[in-house]
């Protein structure tokens, strides 16, 4: 059975359904491009093992020229870190600021109060060669022993000119001096300052920011390829076949929308924790808190969108499916209606014009009036469906 035009016009996508397609793939590709914006190239997967360790961490605090500080506190496995490691540690924690504001500078600080010259000569030249991003200073707090610091300043006098002609590298003699490039509000309390830092609470807060960005990401990406499949369905002629593409495509978007619920969910979640840990607006401005919560919010708006777009799309073409389906309905009630008709009319046919006598007369009306009946039964099928295109029309043009 043929497509009438009729039903070659509800076949094809409409004006409005594309318009509602190209909002779902637009709101995907803002998405997207948000996420480029603020997710790092980088997991804590690949280095987790020695952010653990505390090799080095980003408390969050600003210096001179909103400098980010960067810490390599004491650490007696320093020496035995690959330089591999060392230097994607460095990268992860750069990458995370600068993936926010490209070209910002850095200043670390070398902890090596309990250490000795040798260990500083040697972090300074696997900083000198690792290190990724800007240099403004690195800012060195010597030994606190009298030989150790004797020998370092010594050493330092001597190799000075090796290490500045890499980095501009300050030895402090105490913690105070840091005060000179650091106010005390951006240094954590090792140093005497009054910046609010948890190592291990920084770890699970970005594992899971990360975890939800890829989360978002692949719901995004999910959306897209189901709005993609929609778009690109063609519709079969067989009332079965779309009967069929009505419960798939119904059963795939209510899962898509719990998958949406539950990534949703997870931002929110997200953020309670991120306010849990800045209960105070002073705090929520340290390491980064309010920056992490300002992405989970957008992204969990910009996800809001494109649910929003998902929904508007898929309610157009469910509803064009709907519609085929009954129009298939329809023509499928009309051909058997137009079969009746025509096996009624060929009965009709059959019957004599007049009797010979009143009784067969009187039987001839009877079967007038049951072929009647059955052709008034027939015609129950005729439903309008638009005004120009009814089936009661399509049988009046018939006979």
């Amino acid at each position: 059975m043929g497509l009438t035009p009729f039903a070659l016009d509800t076949v094809r996508p409409s004006q409005r359904e594309m318009e509602s397609y190209y909002s779902l793939l637009q709101a995907g590709s803002q998405l997207e491009n948000t996420l480029q914006q603020v997710t790092v190239p980088m997991s804590m997967k690949e280095v987790g093992g020695y952010i653990e360790k505390q090799v080095a961490y980003l408390s969050g605090g600003r210096g001179e020229e909103s400098s980010v500080v960067i810490t390599l506190p004491e650490c007696s496995a320093f020496s035995d870190i690959p330089e591999e490691a060392l230097a994607k540690v460095l990268t992860y924690l750069t990458l995370i600021p600068r993936t926010r504001q490209p070209g910002v500078k850095f200043i670390i600080i070398l902890d090596r109060r309990l250490d000795t010259w040798a260990s500083i000569k040697t972090a300074l030249a696997r900083i000198a060669a690792s290190f990724p991003g800007t240099l403004h200073l690195v800012l060195v707090l010597r030994p606190t022993s009298f030989f150790q610091r004797a020998v370092t300043d010594l050493g330092f006098r001597f190799s000075q000119e090796d290490f500045m002609l890499k980095m501009p590298v300050v030895m402090l003699s105490s913690v105070t001096d840091l005060l000179r490039y650091i106010d005390e509000n951006q240094l954590t309390s090792e140093f005497g300052g009054t910046l609010e830092y948890c190592h291990s609470d920084w770890i699970v807060l970005r594992t899971a920011i990360e975890s939800f960005a890829v989360t978002v990401k692949e719901i995004a990406q999910m959306l897209q390829a189901f709005g993609t499949e929609l778009a690109e369905t063609d519709l079969p002629e067989e009332r079965a076949a779309i009967e069929y593409l009505l419960m798939s495509h119904t059963d795939k978007y209510r899962k898509q929308k719990d998958d949406i619920r539950a990534v949703i969910r997870e931002g929110h979640h997200l953020l309670s924790s991120l306010e849990a840990s800045g209960i105070e607006e002073r705090t929520l401005k340290h390491w980064n808190l309010g920056q992490e919560w300002e992405t989970v919010q957008r992204l969990l708006g910009q996800l809001r969108d494109m649910e929003m777009a998902f929904d508007g799309f898929f309610e157009k073409h469910h509803l064009k499916l709907q519609q085929y389906l009954q129009l298939l309905r329809y023509e499928h009630s009309f051909h058997e209606m137009e079969a009746s008709l025509e096996k009624l009319s060929a009965q009709e046919r059959e019957i004599g014009a007049t009797g010979d006598s009143v009784a067969q007369t009187e039987q001839l009306i009877r079967e007038l009036e049951e072929l009647d009946a059955r052709a008034q039964a027939s015609d129950d099928p005729a439903v309008i469906l638009t005004p120009e295109h009814t089936v009661g029309s399509l049988c009046c043009r018939l006979l």
